[in-house]
């Protein structure tokens, strides 16, 4: 318990008063709700369920349940699963096999690759590191563990039981009772190893909600089978869904800044209060979280679309948050504000902006597979059954065009009759596109593709889960993925990992005397970086046959360095080439190094002042074409994160010097055998392009 004080007044050291009163408050709430977390439980008898309810049975409140409005209901789930065949006969098996490996607890979560984890689910063990956290009163308990690599999104992953959307699809195609059999053992199972407010599942109100979410999802696949039918298991698993609203409508995450978490505490809330709205503290849950999630779209999006806590998936993550909740309203026969709307809208626009040729997701900040549910089986990366729905709701032929198909997501969210809705969407494509509030700027042609950041570190300033990124870039020519950002890595599981992959030589940036555009906090704060850049004199002006782009922070303006790094990006569609010059501007004699990540996989080479890639079977060149004096080149071996708990070996090129500032470096990267415009002279290339 000391340790815990202890723990929370290092990580308060640096944060703003409001932040700490806020925190202070949380926890003095949960500490005096010690008692109460024993005694409510033994309170919230079946009897008490139907008084709270009006239900004259737990099997006539099981009914009433089944029939409400929701993405999918048991009545009209055969038929879903007979369009669902049809149209996805490719996607069927992958269904089944998800709940299969589901069935026999084999798991694959942060990172872990397959494993088999036995008999009795390991619901309060990092099973990948070893450790097992006790079962006590959950806000007593350490959650961060700077001896060991252990890390608690193991469990927390592990108990959001979101493959349970798969053993539900899986009985709704097969009628296999295995699948609502296991639903019911592992809900029963975690019942009793997690007793209300007791051990490490019931410490983030964040993971009991998406917890609570995946198991309203489960109840309207599978309540109408057979294993479902018995009426203790009805009573247990309703009971403990009607303490998690509780437990959420008292523990928000709620602070001078609200983040993912507040947000998903209110999605929680929406999905709790909408099942059970037939009783007086699920329409206060209900009110409350229409309230949370309709005012912090405005609040956490910025007017462009983008979510203010600068990371690709954790947009992802938001903007399925808001969806979901905003569509489940809606067939409740809640409205949502025209302006909520709109918001949204535009978020779906930014997803369609960043989605690569190949699908795939820049890796722009952290990354830690976060979802409100899982309703697909597509890559982690791969975020266009976002695009489907978003096309429908809004009848957006640019969004169609980008998402490609109709996804399975977007079947299970707006029902099988939407797809002729989607199909018959005018296509258009998604142009250049700027998105000057949230920092990032995209540069498209064909199957080419340039994801710019040139942001502030992310949520208002305080870091978040935004890296030291800016003025850093992704590369796409042709299909060919080239450039990357690093990504994530892990969190809690390795302060210095956590750090390396959130640090400014994990990003295609300059660096100046190996200092970090934002510094790292002193006692280790892995949520917060200084709020020391900022973009300045941005220029944006995409054309047809180039786009151009210009950007400046002013993270090197402190003391001891002065210097400020201006670059300029030119993509010229012809020669499907890529310039960058940089310039630091400022005096004295300091320490420049440009780092430029290859994907994983590619085999490179130095010949002279030009790095000969092979990727993928392509040919693909970058070219120093001038560097200031004394410039030294190097391949070193580097790392790529492409989701949370993986790391890929890769390889940087490392361009450092020692010299005095000013200094200016031009780079070029293109396709083919030949270094294109390395020979020739670039800058009035450059110029007459730009």
């Amino acid at each position: 318990m000391i340790r815990r004080w202890v723990g929370l007044a290092r990580k308060a050291w640096h944060r703003p008063p409001a932040a700490i009163v806020h925190g202070l408050r949380r926890e003095l709430r949960r500490q005096a709700g010690r008692p109460w977390s024993h005694l409510r439980p033994r309170m919230f008898d079946e009897r008490a369920l139907l008084s709270t309810t009006g239900a004259a049975s737990v099997d006539a409140l099981w009914d009433a349940l089944a029939r409400q409005p929701f993405f999918i209901t048991p009545a009209a789930l055969p038929a879903a699963a007979a369009a669902f065949r049809r149209r996805y006969p490719e996607s069927v098996d992958a269904v089944i096999r998800q709940a299969d490996d589901a069935v026999a607890h084999r798991f694959e979560l942060l990172g872990s690759g397959p494993m088999a984890l036995g008999a009795s689910l390991p619901w309060h063990s990092d099973f990948k590191a070893g450790r097992q956290w006790p079962l006590r009163y959950s806000n007593d308990l350490e959650f961060e563990f700077e001896e060991d690599e252990s890390d608690v999104k193991v469990p927390w992953e592990l108990s959001r039981c979101q493959h349970f959307t798969f053993l539900g699809q899986a009985y709704a195609l097969t009628g296999d009772e295995r699948y609502p059999r296991e639903f019911v053992a592992q809900v029963d199972d975690w019942i009793a190893a997690n007793p209300w407010h007791q051990g490490v599942n019931w410490i983030c109100a964040m993971d009991v909600a998406l917890r609570a979410v995946s198991w309203i999802w489960g109840f309207y696949y599978l309540a109408n089978s057979q294993a479902c039918a018995d009426r203790g298991f009805r009573s247990r698993f309703l009971r403990s869904l009607f303490l998690h609203g509780e437990y959420l409508h008292g523990n928000l995450e709620h602070s001078d800044v609200n983040g993912n978490h507040y947000l998903c505490d209110g999605v929680g809330l929406v999905f709790l209060g909408s099942f059970f709205r037939s009783s007086g503290p699920g329409v206060d849950w209900l009110n409350l979280g229409r309230r949370i999630v309709t005012d912090e779209i405005l609040l956490q999006v910025h007017d462009d679309g983008v979510d203010f806590e600068k990371s690709i998936a954790y947009h992802r993550l938001v903007l399925e948050g808001f969806l979901t909740a905003f569509l489940l309203l809606q067939r409740c026969g809640e409205a949502v504000p025209p302006r909520a709307l709109e918001r949204l809208h535009r978020m779906f626009a930014f997803v369609a902006a960043y989605t690569g040729p190949d699908g795939r997701s820049p890796l722009v900040g952290d990354a830690d597979d976060g979802r409100i549910q899982r309703l697909g089986t597509q890559a982690m990366t791969d975020h266009r059954y976002l695009l489907s729905t978003g096309a429908v709701m809004f009848g957006d032929g640019a969004l169609a065009m980008a998402a490609g198909r109709f996804w399975e997501e977007s079947f299970w969210l707006l029902g099988p009759g939407r797809e002729p809705d989607f199909e018959a969407l005018p296509l258009s494509p998604t142009p250049s596109t700027a998105f000057p509030h949230g920092g990032f700027y995209v540069m498209r042609h064909g199957a080419s593709h340039v994801f710019i950041d040139c942001g502030e570190v992310g949520m208002g300033g305080r870091g978040g889960h935004g890296h030291n990124d800016i003025l850093a870039f992704e590369l796409v020519l042709d299909g060919t993925r080239i450039l990357t950002d690093c990504g994530a890595f892990v969190y809690t599981a390795s302060r210095s990992w956590r750090d390396r992959f959130r640090s400014t030589a994990m990003h295609n940036t300059v660096q100046v005397d190996d200092a970090e555009i934002n510094r790292f906090f002193p006692n280790g704060d892995l949520w917060r970086l200084r709020d020391d850049a900022r973009p300045v004199g941005v220029v944006w002006r995409p054309a047809p046959g180039r786009d151009y782009f210009r950007g400046a922070h002013n993270g090197y303006d402190r003391e001891p360095h002065r210097i400020r790094h201006v670059r300029e990006i030119l993509f010229d569609h012809s020669r499907l080439t890529l310039i960058v010059r940089d310039r630091l501007e400022g005096a004295g004699d300091h320490q420049f190094t440009w780092r430029f990540h290859f994907v994983p996989g590619t085999e490179a080479r130095l010949d002279g002042s030009v790095v000969r890639a092979r990727i993928e079977g392509r040919d693909v060149w970058l070219a120093c074409n001038e560097l200031p004096a004394g410039a030294t080149l190097r391949l070193e071996p580097g790392w790529v994160s492409p989701q949370y708990g993986v790391r890929l070996e890769s390889t940087t090129l490392v361009v450092a010097c020692r010299g005095l500032a000013p200094v200016e470096a031009w780079f070029a990267v293109g396709m083919g055998s030949e270094a294109g415009v390395a020979g020739a002279d670039v800058r009035e290339w450059f110029e007459n392009a730009k």
